[in-house]
């Protein structure tokens, strides 16, 4: 197996075709808005991969900060903001360590990035460094997939997308005991007139609404609200993402 999203991000945006990124950059500029963040002020985007959060953000007049642990996402949405002639600070780092030189007015996680954390352990890591990354009354905005999604509509399944340029199978296995879906991706890349085959495997955790307010409450975070995605409202019983607001209290000892 190769390192995650090594091989999947040659081809991750045209997978994600069906992905509109505009409209969830709109919904999280909602929530920036509604609580006075300006133009200028800085933002920590966490797990940004390609950057189509990133340039949103970035387009809207932020100061974006953009981490993620891929090299080759980075480069690719190093090359996306080139073209944009738009300016973003990149930082290839590990999410549930990194610390600012100064804390941030607001930090974004989209699509996915703490399902990827496998345990409590890890979420509080994460957790806590995101409130080390903020100012006092700092908004903190990120997504899940669901568990409901995770266990019903990913989990013990298979997939394939058949494109001009790629083919992608994609097979889950959940694991109920330990709440994980690992997702074991083949993916045949054209080069030239051949095919490359690429593997890779991916691990999700299925993070229960209560878990993570529970974990927020205890680093520090408060006015916890959860919704349903691309919503102000509660999220449905069968809601497959989910969308957190919570707000760093406190003062900032980082």
């Amino acid at each position: 197996m190769t390192e995650r999203y090594s091989a999947l991000a040659q081809i991750y945006d045209r997978l994600m075709y069906d992905v509109s990124y505009e409209t969830w950059a709109d919904y999280l500029l909602g929530f920036l808005k509604e609580q006075g963040i300006g133009k200028g002020e800085r933002i920590l985007e966490y797990a940004c991969g390609t950057g189509n959060i990133t340039l949103p953000l970035a387009k809207a007049g932020y100061h974006v900060i953009a981490l993620d642990a891929v090299e080759e996402m980075l480069f690719i949405a190093q090359e996306k903001t080139r073209k944009k002639a738009q300016q973003v600070e990149y930082v290839c780092g590990d999410m549930e360590r990194f610390v600012l030189n100064r804390p941030a007015r607001a930090a974004v996680c989209a699509c996915d990035g703490v399902n990827y954390l496998p345990d409590k352990d890890a979420l509080r890591r994460f957790f806590r460094c995101v409130h080390t990354n903020l100012q006092e009354n700092g908004l903190f905005l990120f997504d899940i997939s669901s568990a409901y999604k995770l266990e019903n509509i990913i989990g013990n399944e298979f997939f394939y997308d058949d494109g001009e340029e790629e083919t992608v199978f994609w097979k889950n296995h959940f694991d109920e005991q330990n709440r994980m879906v690992t997702m074991e991706l083949t993916l045949f890349i054209a080069q030239g007139s051949l095919y490359e085959r690429q593997d890779e495997e991916h691990i999700q955790r299925a993070w229960e609404r209560a878990e993570i307010e529970e974990m927020l409450s205890e680093t520090g975070f408060t006015d916890i609200r959860a919704y349903g995605f691309l919503e102000k409202q509660e999220p449905k019983e069968r809601e497959e993402r989910i969308q957190f607001q919570a707000i760093r209290k406190g003062t900032n000892h980082g």
